[in-house]
């Protein structure tokens, strides 16, 4: 359920509601009864912090190959592909 800001017009208050999206509008503050208008806000940012997930995480194993070979080097699982193929 979305989160809502609102703004008085007589008392300045500022508040927040959780209401869902086909709720009506607020229109009277719960401190002083004045009217109240919905402010804009920014809503909840995502922060991905740590070993997050990376564009780069869920590759094709095409694309690790032909990465691998345009930087030269032998990426990991195809160091497991040798291995396996000598066995």
């Amino acid at each position: 359920m979305p989160t809502y800001a609102y703004e008085c017009t007589k008392c300045r208050r500022k508040f927040e509601i959780d209401q869902k999206i086909s709720d009506p509008p607020r229109k009277r503050c719960p401190h002083c009864r004045g009217k109240v208008f919905r402010v804009i806000s920014g809503g909840g940012g995502v922060i991905l912090r740590g070993n997050g997930f990376y564009a780069t995480d869920y590759r094709s194993e095409d694309y690790k190959k032909k990465a691998a070979a345009d930087n030269g080097s032998i990426s990991p699982a195809s160091e497991k592909e040798k291995k396996n193929k000598a066995a």
